[in-house]
């Protein structure tokens, strides 16, 4: 996992959704037509459901999909594996 990347990601992804709470808390304030506010409201709601879910989905993704760089040592188990039971 590069941490660069999940830095850039996270400045996204939390801009997007400050981005989303003005929207949300201008539009219930300054617009007076009921119908837009609350198509601009809802909008901003689903901009931010699709960023979450965007951004869980992608860590579960690159969790599952990236190969992993431990530093486990298998050979303490090869020996207990390989044991023929007679």
């Amino acid at each position: 996992m590069n941490q660069t990347s999940w830095k850039y990601r996270r400045r996204a992804v939390f801009g997007t959704l400050a981005f989303s709470a003005i929207v949300i808390i201008s539009s219930l304030f300054i617009i007076d037509n009921q119908s837009l506010a609350e198509t601009t409201v809802l909008s901003a709601f689903g901009l931010m459901g699709a960023i979450i879910a965007a951004y869980i989905g992608g860590a579960a993704y690159e969790d599952v999909r990236l190969p992993k760089h431990d530093d486990f040592d298998d050979t303490i188990y090869d020996d207990e594996r390989n044991l023929d039971v007679h």
